[in-house]
């Protein structure tokens, strides 16, 4: 078991649907598709590839620390 409290969950879980889905989403846009040698355009794919690639390292780690994934479900059945 965890010893985060339940604001640190979800403060965790607000920032990784903003990280992973919301931001990548809005610098996407922003982004000009034909610009693509513009340093501007190419720094927003570039940001909005981290922060999603940050917001999907931190809904892994959400998954696990919650322990209702199938495996701890299993094992807590059993013991």
């Amino acid at each position: 078991m965890h010893d985060y409290g339940i604001s640190v969950l979800r403060l965790i879980r607000r920032g990784f649907l903003l990280f992973a889905f919301v931001i990548p989403l809005l610098l996407l846009s922003l982004g000009d598709p034909g610009a693509l040698t513009m340093p501007g355009a190419l720094t927003m794919y570039v940001a909005a590839f981290v922060l999603q690639y940050l917001g999907l390292l931190a809904e892994r780690w959400y998954f696990f620390i919650e322990a209702e994934h199938s495996q701890n479900v299993y094992y807590q059945m059993i013991s």
